[in-house]
């Protein structure tokens, strides 16, 4: 009855309403089950920014605040971020929408 063109968030949430529906729902997705946000976008962004957060609030900490002193390590904030977006798999995000289908 449908097919959703695109597994990220927009796709996934249409897919199950459709699912939901009675109607019978097909994904189709060219790269990773999960979309731009999970792989591309969001997180990426959110592991350069939760360093800077993290140690921001560690600085707000009585007894902690004189430990948590001198500049960020740019290269290995960079490099954080490097290893938590180099090994992509939707294997997870395979196997939930498999589950709801």
């Amino acid at each position: 009855d449908v097919v959703v063109i695109g597994a990220g968030p927009v796709g996934e949430n249409v897919a199950d309403r459709a699912r939901a529906a009675g109607l019978t729902t097909a994904v189709v997705e060219s790269e990773l089950v999960g979309g731009e946000c999970s792989y591309w976008a969001c997180m990426p962004s959110k592991a350069l920014l939760r360093p800077v957060v993290a140690r921001a609030d560690a600085r707000r900490v009585p007894g902690l605040s004189a430990a948590v002193q001198g500049p960020l390590d740019v290269g290995a904030v960079l490099a954080k971020r490097d290893e938590e977006t180099s090994h992509w798999k939707d294997d997870g995000q395979v196997a939930w929408l498999e589950g709801v289908g």
